[in-house]
Order: C-alpha cells, then sequence, then structure tokens
C-alpha cells in the first residue's frame, strides 16, 4: 500500500509506555501502551490509561483508531 515514515521517542510512565511518533506527511501522535502484571485485569489497563489522558489534557475528540497508513491515503 504504502510506506510511514516516522519518527518514534519512547517514553515509560509507571508502567505505561508513551511513544510519541513525528509521522512524515501526518504531523506529532502518541500512543499510550499499559504493561500489565500477571494479576492486572484488562479493565484495570483502561483505568490505568484513563488516568494518563486525563492527566495530560487529551479530549476523547483528540482519540484517533486509525493506522497511520490509512490516514495517509486520506490526505492524499
Amino acid at each position: 500500500r504504502g510506506s510511514v515514515v516516522k519518527t518514534r521517542s519512547l517514553y515509560m510512565v509507571g508502567q505505561t509506555r508513551v511513544h510519541v511518533d513525528d509521522v512524515r506527511g501526518l504531523g506529532q501522535f502518541m500512543e499510550l501502551e499499559v504493561v500489565l502484571g500477571p494479576d492486572q485485569s484488562d479493565e484495570e489497563g483502561r483505568r490505568i490509561a484513563d488516568g494518563l489522558i486525563s492527566a495530560l489534557g487529551i479530549e476523547q475528540e483528540d482519540l484517533l483508531e486509525s493506522a497511520y497508513m490509512d490516514l495517509l491515503e486520506q490526505a492524499s
């Protein structure tokens, strides 16, 4: 389909990996990846992510579920 050119920085906030991507042709994006322990549920991971989203001041309407390639195709 094409290629995605990006630069990624990785940060750890507690047990959450924060990926900050600068994607050529699209701009900057952030992905949160909560690393669950064996005794933690998906629901607990969602609460952790929601807490970090709130602390960072990210609004629900700013969230995306599209792949970069899909966004690049829509932009062209």
